[in-house]
């Protein structure tokens, strides 16, 4: 099972959340989320992890321009796009956001694996709310591309989620935190653990 941490906001979180077993960390470029963060200091955060981590750079209605910079100052392996703009054409894997209960408009020509978040009207994601995991479950059986599980999740209920939608990941930023920008290494351990377990 792979297992995205996402809105990582310190070198103590990032190099924590890689010791614990995670598979990629997220890294929020969005001005208007109270995780953004700098790409300089994503970079340097990231100097010392081990090798094969992915690092994620999360973006809303970003511009090509910006997201190309951003990929480049922080040296990105994965652009996870909320909304509809196209990716610039980069070296990176692409992950795009969809709502079980609400059909994309368009299919983006670049899609790598579907984040698969919990809609609501005041955020496009980090909301901690549960999605429907039935509709979820539909949405997994019938795509073409991998599906990341992501909205409400936390160690307490991330094995009944797999067991019940079997994504081929899942990812979490408020379930694992202490207090927003803060995580909780005890949380970021239980949950990998129990999310590799389930899967």
């Amino acid at each position: 099972m792979f297992v995205k941490i996402c809105g990582i906001c310190s070198e103590r979180d990032a190099l924590a959340a890689a010791e614990r077993g995670a598979d990629a960390l997220g890294f929020i470029f969005w001005r208007g989320s109270k995780r953004f963060v700098d790409a300089a200091d994503v970079a340097a955060w990231t100097e010392r992890l081990p090798a094969g981590i992915l690092k994620a750079g999360v973006f809303v209605d970003a511009q090509p321009d910006e997201i190309a910079q951003t990929v480049r100052i922080a040296g990105l392996d994965v652009v996870q796009l909320h909304g509809e703009l196209e990716c610039p054409a980069l070296d990176v894997k692409v992950w795009r956001v969809r709502y079980a209960d609400r059909p994309a408009e368009t299919i983006p020509a670049k899609v790598d694996a579907y984040i698969l978040d919990s809609y609501s009207e005041s955020s496009p994601g980090g909301t901690g709310l549960c999605g429907d995991w039935d509709a979820a479950a539909k949405f997994v059986q019938e795509s073409r591309m991998p599906v990341i599980l992501a909205g409400g999740l936390r160690p307490d209920n991330v094995a009944g989620a797999i067991a019940k939608v079997r994504p081929w990941g899942v990812d979490v930023s408020s379930g694992v935190e202490s207090a927003p920008r803060i995580k909780d290494l005890k949380k970021i351990k239980e949950f990998i653990a129990n999310a590799k377990r389930a899967g």
